[in-house]
This record gives C-alpha cells, structure tokens and sequence, in this order.
C-alpha cells in the first residue's frame, strides 16, 4: 500500500489530473476502511487511492489473479498485479508475479504512465 501512496506523490502534474490509481484486494469493506484510516495519518492527505473490495473475489478470478496455493488454504488472495489501462479501458501493460515480495518499482509504472501520453 505504502507504494501506491507514494506512487500518487510522484505523478507529474499532467498525470496527477488525468491518472487514477486503485487497489484491489479481497479484504472485506471493514478491512479497507481500517486500512486507509492507518495510512492516511501518514501521508498528512486525504487518501488518493480508490481501495476496491472483492471479498469473494469474483473481479480477483476474472483476471485469472487467484492464488490458488493461498485459495487451497482457505484465503482469498490475487497474485500481486499492477495494470496500466488507458482511458479507453484497454490494458497497455500488466505486471503479475506469484511471489508477493516482487512488485514492479515506481519508476517504471511511471515509464508506462508516460507512454500513455505520447
């Protein structure tokens, strides 16, 4: 989460008006509410980024996302994924990876971002 707040901050001007950053997760409503109400007192703002609930996670298996290891045990949890999706919807870039701990870094979602004004 904490990449994603930053990731807001880093936007250009141009970006930040025309760019909407969302995270997905199987966390019931409660849960992100606790989530933002953590968050938000360490970046001084009001929280910027839409955090989507997906308990049961419909949207999560859609994207073919589920982590069938984690979903074999009971818990309901997509494979981190980062997508870049132009304004008309079309995905232009996707990161998906099985193991949580490899996300792609902010400078590079920013380097797709910026192919998308071009």
């Amino acid at each position: 989460m904490t990449q994603l707040v930053e990731l807001h901050g880093l936007l250009p001007a141009p970006l930040r008006s025309t760019t909407r950053i969302a995270a997905l997760s199987a966390d019931p409503p409660d849960r992100i509410r606790q989530i933002e109400e953590k968050v938000t007192p360490r970046t001084g703002a009001p929280f910027a980024i839409a955090l989507l609930s997906d308990p049961e996670a419909k949207v999560i298996r859609q994207y073919g996302l589920l982590n069938a290891q984690a979903a074999a045990r009971g818990r309901l949890m997509p494979h981190p994924t980062t997508f870049v999706i132009d304004s008309g919807g079309v995905v232009r870039w996707r990161f998906t990876e099985v193991d949580y701990k490899v996300r792609p870094d902010n400078r590079t979602i920013l380097a797709e971002l910026e192919k998308l004004r071009r």
